[in-house]
């Protein structure tokens, strides 16, 4: 009797975890920024700009020296840095062309996941100025990109 009741509350919960996420799905794309092509693509463009420059920035920056902490994190960082500007490049590109929201989504998707690695890697490093600077450029950038492919915000 105590397992039936037990798989009865667990069902429910299930159940409810669903609905709340096709409610969430439902309201997420209600609460979009309606497209506009031209302002999205410019967006982009600029995007791609801040972190190009922000990769280079990272680029000439002396890697951390043996022994010193940081040093695996600095180059995931890097790495993710690359993906992060390859993305961009993909979604201005794409988006020039004429590309809309659906088509370029999954571009933008993979870029913000590179965005959430990078910062789990900034967050075990001081990169000190300018490169603290790019970020936060580059990060503003894409503040003013979020609203027109998710609702929440993605950093």
């Amino acid at each position: 009797m105590r397992s039936q009741t037990l798989e009865s509350v667990r069902s429910t919960i299930v159940l409810l975890t669903l609905a709340t996420l096709a409610l969430a799905a439902t309201s997420a794309s209600a609460e979009l920024t309606p497209w506009n092509q031209e302002q999205v693509t410019a967006i982009a463009g600029e995007l791609h700009e801040k972190t190009r420059d922000l990769r280079d920035t990272l680029r000439r920056q002396p890697a951390p020296t043996l022994g010193q902490p940081g040093k695996r994190a600095f180059f995931r960082l890097r790495d993710e840095l690359g993906s992060i500007d390859s993305s961009a490049r993909r979604l201005h590109s794409a988006l020039a062309a004429g590309e809309g929201r659906d088509e370029t989504f999954p571009t933008y998707r993979r870029m913000i996941l590179s965005v959430r690695n990078a910062a789990r890697e900034l967050r075990r490093m001081d990169l000190g100025e300018p490169a603290n600077g790019r970020i936060q450029a580059a990060a503003d950038v894409l503040r003013r990109l979020r609203p027109y492919y998710e609702e929440e915000p993605p950093l």
